[in-house]
């Protein structure tokens, strides 16, 4: 897969291991960001066709986070990545176009099935 990703998470283990999944896909460009606004800047940097974001960070949260991103690029696809199973999170996320959701631990066939749903 020709995918630049970044990996948006407060977790250093978290953002390990996805990038891990991203690296079983094929997809060696990962970039990192530990918080909300260093992925906002990221975004900026390096233009990423994929963000993974964490839901829940100090700071910016995933949503808000993912809300600042799409004022840069509106076609860029976007996955909330997260431990909580709450309806509300899947709803919040519907708001913002080309805005997944996925349940920590990520595998790579639950990417790939989010990532054709955005489609």
């Amino acid at each position: 897969m020709g995918l630049n990703v970044l990996v948006v998470d407060d977790s250093p283990f978290m953002r390990q291991s996805i990038k891990e999944v991203f690296r079983y896909m094929k997809i060696d460009s990962v970039i990192e960001a530990k918080n909300g606004m260093d992925a906002v800047r990221a975004f900026r940097k390096y233009k990423p066709a994929l963000v993974t974001i964490d839901y829940e960070m100090p700071g910016l949260n995933g949503i808000e986070t993912a809300a600042k991103i799409r004022e840069m690029d509106k076609n860029v696809k976007m996955l909330i990545v997260t431990s909580i199973k709450s309806n509300m999170i899947a709803v919040k996320s519907g708001k913002i176009p080309q805005l997944g959701y996925i349940t920590k631990p990520i595998d790579p066939i639950m990417v790939k099935n989010e990532l054709a749903k955005l489609q």
